[in-house]
């Protein structure tokens, strides 16, 4: 999830939205939104529900960064409805996000795991 905060912000800034609106298209509160632009990561369905308004690969999402590197094709949901809708029809798509984001968060916690022991080390 390298990339996540930084590419989620730099999209809805792009398309001129503010944290407000993005949590309305995502069906979450504006505080959700800050807290994944300072870094959290948002549960699954809210990862499904952002893929699926940005029309973005979740690789891309997570692993490139968005501003240098441009993703596989992206826009924008013209509403919520969209986004659910886009989650109903895509069974397939979203299995694939799906197992692309375990190998993903697994790289992660490994990533963490790995700084949290360095930085144990340099406190003793």
């Amino acid at each position: 999830m390298m990339y996540f905060s930084k590419n989620i912000k730099f999209l809805r800034e792009e398309r001129k939205l503010g944290q407000h609106d993005l949590a309305k298209l995502l069906n979450v509160s504006r505080d959700n939104v800050a807290s994944y632009e300072r870094g959290s990561i948002p549960k699954l369905d809210v990862l499904v529900r952002i893929v699926n308004l940005f029309h973005i690969d979740l690789s891309d999402l997570v692993e490139k960064d968005l501003e240098i590197t441009p993703p596989s094709s992206y826009a924008v949901a013209t509403d919520s409805s969209e986004v659910y809708q886009r989650v109903d029809q895509s069974e397939d798509l979203t299995l694939e996000s799906l197992q692309k984001l375990v190998k993903i968060q697994e790289k992660y916690i490994k990533t963490l795991e790995e700084k949290i022991e360095a930085d144990s080390k340099t406190k003793r």
